[in-house]
């Protein structure tokens, strides 16, 4: 065999016995025969395979088919799918294809639920991180405003339960102006 080739290949085994290898395959593949004891008894297992095919197919056929064969085959193959018509078996059926489908469902579900909960935990630990900040930030301004508001009241007006509720309507009316202010300035922008 040429030594583009595998050296034992069955294929140009087959291709020699049935006489369809180039004259150069066909001299290499004898030359390969006389040194491989592999191939050699591969070649004649084929050839031995090959005559005993000849010889079962060139006597003559005896099969005997009952005239009413294709009966016969209909008859049976009409009990067999009994069953399968059945209400009932198309019911269950039914049945079997809802708890795998249902069960798939839930392997799926375990499988993706990991993935699941930690994307809401980490979705959920970021806005209850910015929720708490904008509280946190508010609660530091309250208190921040009260201190301010109690040291400017305390140098302004003198220390009475009036002067108290004075500055009280003045931190409201300071703060309703301002409402007023920013709603006055938004009906502008929207005309």
């Amino acid at each position: 065999m040429s030594t583009k080739h595998n050296i034992c290949e069955t294929a140009d085994i087959t291709a020699y016995i049935d006489g369809e290898l180039e004259s150069d395959q066909h001299a290499a593949l004898e030359e390969h025969i006389k040194q491989c004891a592999r191939c050699a008894s591969e070649m004649q297992a084929q050839r031995i395979f090959m005559r005993e095919l000849d010889s079962a197919l060139a006597g003559p056929f005896d099969l005997s088919v009952p005239p009413n064969f294709a009966q016969v085959v209909a008859v049976r193959a009409k009990s067999d799918m009994i069953g399968v018509r059945d209400r009932s078996e198309h019911k269950r059926a039914l049945r079997f294809c809802i708890v795998l489908g249902l069960a798939a469902f839930a392997l799926l579900g375990v499988a993706s639920s990991k993935a699941v909960i930690v994307n809401v935990r980490s979705v959920a630990g970021k806005v209850f991180g910015v929720v708490g900040l904008f509280g946190r930030t508010s609660f530091d301004a309250a208190a921040g405003f009260t201190v301010i508001s109690r040291v400017v009241s305390r140098g302004l007006i003198p220390d009475s339960r009036l002067a108290g509720l004075a500055g009280l309507f003045l931190i409201l009316a300071i703060a309703v102006l301002s409402l007023l202010i920013s709603r006055y300035h938004r009906t502008r922008a929207i005309e």
